[in-house]
């Protein structure tokens, strides 16, 4: 039991806040094991607006193997997070890498969506986090807080509200 525990800490320790005085846009934070920030928020762009042909064709993620689905008792403004989310799917789409314990935020309004990878390299698809969003919706409700954690990739997405603990 104790080890179950000690497996599943990212599913219950949520350690970095998202300050809501943040403009929107995409950032990168880097975090240590236990989802605590190691840094400030670092702005990598505005929100983009457009996806190119090359990343429409990109190869997606097969489906999260046993993923773990996370409710918080709060809501979101669901027209917001879902700017945040289709920000969030353009910079997914991108392809890249993110170092081990790094989170990725796409914040919109008073939302955010994010990525938390606690694994090696890794990177973010956009069917991986619109099936996250479909299993949020299923257990949380359309406007629900929550997120969503994959033991097999070490890392989690979700969504939230700024100025509340993440990751």
């Amino acid at each position: 039991m104790r080890l179950l525990a000690l497996l599943s800490a990212p599913l219950a320790v949520h350690a970095f806040i998202f300050p809501s005085d943040r403009p929107d846009g995409v950032y990168t934070v880097a975090i240590d094991s236990q989802g605590n920030a190691l840094s400030e928020p670092r702005f990598i762009s505005g929100l983009p607006t457009t996806t190119t042909s090359s990343q429409l064709g990109r190869r997606q993620a097969p489906a999260l193997p046993n993923p773990s689905t996370n409710c918080h008792n709060r809501a979101l403004n669901a027209n917001e997070y879902n700017t945040a989310l289709e920000a969030f799917n353009r910079v997914c789409d991108r392809g890249e890498y993110y170092a081990e314990n790094t989170s990725v935020v796409v914040s919109f309004g008073s939302t955010i969506a994010y990525l938390c990878n606690y694994g090696s390299s890794n990177r973010c698809w956009s069917s991986e986090a619109d099936e996250a969003h479909r299993l949020m919706n299923g257990k949380c409700g359309n406007n629900g807080i929550g997120w969503v954690y994959v033991d097999a990739y070490k890392k989690s997405y979700g969504r939230e509200n700024k100025d509340v603990s993440i990751c």
